[in-house]
């Protein structure tokens, strides 16, 4: 849970600064917006899941309680997937409203982990390690921001600026 954290917060601050979208989104210098206008809307963007995380780490306390630590894991990472399924989405209409909203949902699910870890792994771990695995989590945390910036660093160099496959896997079936 530390790593996904770490992972999603490390992933907007890099994803919002790759030129494809900020083609898309109209945060470029070509869309004729100001540059206060870029910057509030690329904090608004990166703010989003902050806000969501304060309501995530606000229910899961009852969460936790009621459905117990498991399924309380089960409906944050169904939440953050959601999340992050509609922020990928809107790569295809460049709806900056879906980048919001699947950024809010996921700072919902993202919001919970904060809670429900670390409880989880002090209520089941030995106490003889229990603060030690404790702080793995937090730990994990900062590996899942370095290796989203090294995810991001990684395409930015391989993969043209001129596609949003930089921040965004493009699937195209074929039915036939």
């Amino acid at each position: 849970m530390g790593a996904a954290r770490g992972l999603d917060e490390g992933l907007i601050g890099t994803s919002a600064e790759q030129p494809s979208f900020q083609r898309i989104f109209g945060l470029d210098e070509a869309s004729g917006k100001s540059e206060e206008e870029i910057a509030a809307t690329l904090g608004n963007i990166t703010g989003m899941v902050q806000m969501g995380s304060i309501l995530g780490a606000l229910i899961a306390f009852y969460l936790t309680d009621k459905i117990g630590r498991l399924w309380a894991t089960r409906q944050l990472c169904f939440l953050w997937v959601l999340g992050i399924t509609i922020f990928l989405c809107a790569a295809t209409n460049g709806s900056l409203g879906m980048v919001y909203a699947g950024r809010f949902i996921a700072g919902i699910g993202i919001g919970q982990t904060t809670v429900v870890a670390p409880t989880y792994l002090a209520e089941t771990a030995p106490r003889t390690v229990r603060g030690f695995c404790v702080c793995m989590f937090s730990g994990a945390v900062y590996l899942g921001i370095m290796l989203a910036y090294f995810g991001s660093y990684g395409s930015n160099l391989h993969i043209s600026d001129e596609t949003e496959l930089q921040w965004v896997r493009e699937h195209k079936y074929s039915l036939t």
